[in-house]
């Protein structure tokens, strides 16, 4: 990640009324509601796909993104896209990874899903709570880089648009995640130099099928003005779809981080745990130094302390494997320590 990256908000700052806020909210909830009841007829026909309307683009094990054929709309500059299949990891997981309320988050992200050039975060308007911890509602600005934009051949294209987050409970207690990104114009966010502003309108609805498997049904327009041929626009739009295969790796690796901070700032206050000469993977005891191995550090983990048995380069995979699972089961770990530090 550049150094020039994420650091200047592009536009004066904007802002809102509470009625403009009200309003924001009610496109948000209107828009994410009308994707809902379509998620909810997919569920019912057994997740058909009508492939006389869908055309298959680009599969990547069972998760597939769909282009609308040009004859169920021959007006259309570019066509519908449709993303389905399973996405890997928890509910929680997926959302995690998605939520991004802070430039922070968004850079967090960015760094794993490699999807954004530029960013900032406009307006918050609703943010994350701790027992919400997936809703928000926000208005951003990205640029995303065009292959050969460095050549001056083409300009980067750049988005303003409302991002809203969050789950339903449906009757039966079962949850439904939800991501909306809608375009949206302000008088604060002009057209930037060297830029064409593009327009989109994408919903993705998550529900979890099982431990590590959470179904998706991912639908919307994405265009990036400008005279872009169809050829280089179409394979940027539907990688951006496919990066929600690498949510709940983000996820995980944002609440890693997280409670690796955490684990430093108690052992700032607290001091490190003493050293005892087991290995926390395969409790085998650690041998003493050899005579020529004075001075070198112990291999420990960088997460509980503990000594390590492996090559000081990096953590076993077992052991890695043990603390994320300890480390990112769900949320409620993050609830509770944030509780525990107010």
């Amino acid at each position: 990640m550049g150094g020039n990256r994420f650091t200047v908000n592009p536009f004066q700052a904007l802002t809102l009324s509470a009625h403009d806020r009200e309003e924001l909210v009610e496109i948000a909830q209107t828009l994410v509601l009308a994707k809902f009841h379509e998620y909810q007829e997919y569920l019912r026909t057994k997740k058909h796909v009508d492939l006389s309307r869908w055309k298959n683009y680009r599969q990547e094990g069972a998760t597939i993104t769909y282009l609308e054929r040009k004859k169920s709309n021959p007006d259309a500059r570019l066509p519908a896209l449709l993303m389905v299949g399973p996405l890997p990891g928890s509910l929680e997981d997926n959302m995690f990874g998605i939520v991004s309320p802070t430039l922070e988050a968004v850079q967090i992200k960015s760094s794993y899903l490699e999807d954004v050039h530029d960013a900032a975060v406009l307006a918050t308007i609703v943010e994350p709570t701790l027992e919400d911890p997936f809703r928000s509602v926000l208005v951003k600005w990205m640029e995303v880089n065009i292959p050969l934009s460095a050549f001056g051949l083409v300009h980067n294209r750049d988005y303003v648009y409302l991002e809203s987050t969050g789950l339903f409970t449906l009757e039966n207690g079962e949850r439904v995640g939800y991501h909306l990104l809608h375009s949206l114009s302000f008088p604060q966010t002009h057209e930037l130099p060297n830029r064409v502003r593009g327009n989109m309108s994408l919903c993705g609805m998550f529900r979890q099928e099982a431990p590590d498997k959470t179904d998706c049904r991912g639908t919307g327009l994405m265009d990036p003005g400008g005279d872009m041929i169809r050829l280089l626009a179409i394979p940027g739009i539907v990688a951006a779809t496919m990066s929600g295969l690498k949510y709940s790796h983000c996820g995980q690796m944002k609440k890693l981080a997280w409670r690796l901070e955490q684990r430093y700032a108690e052992a700032k206050e607290h001091g490190v745990p003493a050293f005892k000469p087991v290995c926390v993977t395969c409790s085998t005891a650690i041998k003493r130094r050899k005579l020529g191995e004075f001075g070198q550090a112990n291999s420990t983990c960088k997460l509980c302390f503990g000594a390590l048995s492996g090559p000081p380069i990096g953590v076993s995979e077992a052991h890695s494997a043990y603390f994320v699972s300890w480390t990112l089961n769900g949320t409620t770990v993050f609830r509770k320590s944030s509780k525990d530090t107010s």
